[in-house]
């Protein structure tokens, strides 16, 4: 920590040459448009890989520690407990739509402007979390039913899987991308996104559930 450079002191790595390599070289060596977008899943992309496995992780730890032998309730939350206000469910049903198609949007353009797998996967979350205050958890549940869960769960980590070994075949090393921006750079860095997106959005979702089953 001594050692570390003070705070706004030019020696800092974001004024050093790295930052400015991003911007220049960013586009043409990470194959995304977005900057940020080429930065967290190419320059750094081992430690994204780490994070989108620390997030399944998290999950699989909540559903460990709520699960129990016998001391769970018999009964199942589902219908809201306090009756719909008809405000409240036409407005619900009237902008779901648009909040899920905006995530989506969010994940797969994350590549070329704002946004991204964690941001779209966040924002789709947030609808389920939605869903399940306003009209209940079986509603909410048919958007993501029980027996898909835990299969979109490890959607981040197994596309960070599939596209590094796909990287380790084209280039010789994990998660390594072609340098030339093509097509096949741009399907690897949005088929992540989506992973991410989908794992997360799950991930989200199905702790928000666990910590309602808890006794």
């Amino acid at each position: 920590m001594a050692s570390m450079p003070r705070f706004g002191s030019p020696e800092q790595p974001a004024y050093t040459h790295v930052a400015s390599r991003y911007l220049q070289k960013g586009a043409e060596e990470a194959g995304a448009d977005n900057v940020v977008t080429g930065v967290i899943l190419n320059y750094r992309g081992f430690d994204t890989n780490g994070e989108v496995t620390v997030i399944f992780t998290a999950c699989a730890a909540t559903a460990a520690v709520l699960v129990t032998s016998g001391s769970r309730k018999k009964e199942k939350p589902g219908e809201a407990t306090v009756p719909l206000s008809p405000v409240v469910g036409y407005v619900v049903r009237l902008l779901a739509p648009f909040i899920a198609l905006f995530a989506f949007y969010v994940v797969l353009f994350g590549e070329v402007s704002p946004g991204g797998g964690f941001q779209g996967g966040t924002i789709f979350a947030a609808l389920i979390i939605i869903l399940s205050v306003v009209a209940g958890r079986n509603v909410a549940e048919r958007v993501l039913p029980a027996r898909v869960r835990p299969w979109l769960q490890i959607a981040g980590p197994l596309s960070f899987i599939a596209v590094g070994t796909l990287g380790a075949v084209l280039t010789g090393s994990y998660l390594g991308f072609p340098h030339a921006r093509g097509l096949l750079a741009t399907a690897m860095l949005m088929g992540i996104e989506l992973g991410i997106g989908i794992g997360g959005a799950t991930v989200f979702a199905s702790i928000f559930w666990r910590l309602g089953d808890e006794p």
